[in-house]
């Protein structure tokens, strides 16, 4: 897609439902975009649903425009546990089975990359690809968004349009009430990175000490962003209580309060600064799982 295509896509978009941004999902996978079945090495591109009804709704391979009510792992956000798990060099286990050896050149059942070396800046790191993050270059209403999956579906959706790889397996750092942004974003012991390149986190554990290497203000299509971004999340990844988050993305009034943070920090301000009102108009955090 055309720069020029993608502004006028981009100026139509704030207004999209659900059931148009499913359409436009559909439409990128079935012309072939770049991949919503490209393995992540741990969740298997698929989502968890939130907790805005959509529960029940099975993610597609087919179309790419839907969650999963699991992530095949028994637990949303978590890396597999034999993603590069044999660093060691065990070649089996107690009952004599093989096991996969990060390092070997070959990619086994739990990898995403094994490229025989240390070196994290090829894009492999522990046997585990880079993940993308960007920051949403549309703002929205926090009452608007339609949930944890309304907001999920929305990064989706720019994803594809950017021509991003795995473009339905991004997923808001947004939690609800009922649920932490920390059990729905894969937790890699690769890296994470803006589109341009530039490292945000070594690892998980990196992206929820409260600091990152390069801020998260960079939009799909690579141009910075300011201002303000919906999270109800805390650095650590778990919900910002003291507000109704804005009814859980879901509501009817603007003067609910959801948790925001400031998409140009580095430090735990990045994730969040303050509660405020839903009827303000916001980005979202985006990341690959």
């Amino acid at each position: 897609m055309t720069r020029t295509k993608l502004a006028l896509f981009l100026i139509y978009l704030p207004a999209c439902g659900l059931e148009e941004i499913e359409a436009i999902l559909a439409k990128y996978d079935t012309f072939g975009s770049t991949g919503s079945t490209e393995s992540t090495g741990s969740t298997g591109d698929a989502d968890t649903s939130s907790s805005s009804g959509a529960s029940g709704t099975t993610w597609s391979e087919t179309t790419g425009v839907a969650d999963a009510s699991s992530t095949g792992e028994g637990e949303a956000g978590l890396d597999a546990s034999s993603d590069a798990s044999s660093d060691t060099g065990d070649s089996s286990s107690s009952t004599g089975a093989s096991q996969p050896i990060c390092g070997d050149g070959v990619i086994d059942p739990g990898e995403s990359c094994d490229d025989m070396n240390d070196n994290p800046d090829d894009g492999c790191k522990l046997c585990t690809k880079d993940r993308r993050v960007f920051a949403s270059s549309l703002r929205y209403q926090g009452f608007t968004l339609e949930g944890l999956y309304g907001a999920d579906q929305r990064c989706r959706m720019l994803a594809a349009l950017a021509m991003l790889p795995n473009f339905g397996t991004y997923r808001a750092w947004l939690s609800d009430s009922k649920t932490a942004a920390a059990d729905r974003i894969t937790h890699s012991k690769g890296r994470y990175i803006l589109v341009n390149g530039l490292v945000v986190a070594a690892d998980w554990d990196a992206l929820i000490s409260g600091t990152l290497e390069n801020a998260i203000d960079v939009s799909e299509s690579s141009e910075t962003i300011l201002g303000g971004v919906w999270t109800g999340t805390l650095p650590n990844g778990q919900p910002a209580y003291g507000s109704s988050f804005c009814e859980d993305w879901d509501g009817e009034d603007a003067f609910q309060q959801g948790g925001r943070g400031v998409c140009k920090q580095t430090d735990a301000l990045w994730s969040f600064y303050e509660q405020g009102y839903c009827g303000s108009e916001m980005a979202l955090y985006c990341f690959e799982n």
